[in-house]
């Protein structure tokens, strides 16, 4: 049997959001009122914005 850890802090949090197909490689999402685009460079995409991937290192930097 697991006892609580007093000692330990959990949170929790929830965010919502939508994500649309422009086109091709091309997507758009909406969040906390903030709208990202990703793209992905040639062949696949047009390289009009970050690659998802871009946003998931950037994101470890933080």
């Amino acid at each position: 049997m697991t006892t609580a850890n007093p000692d330990r802090i959990s949170r929790s949090f929830t965010i919502e959001g939508t994500a649309e197909i422009l086109g091709g490689m091309k997507k758009q999402a909406e969040a906390r009122g903030f709208t990202i685009m990703c793209d992905e460079g040639p062949p696949m995409g047009e390289n009009t914005a970050p690659s998802p991937m871009t946003y998931f290192a950037v994101s470890i930097l933080f």
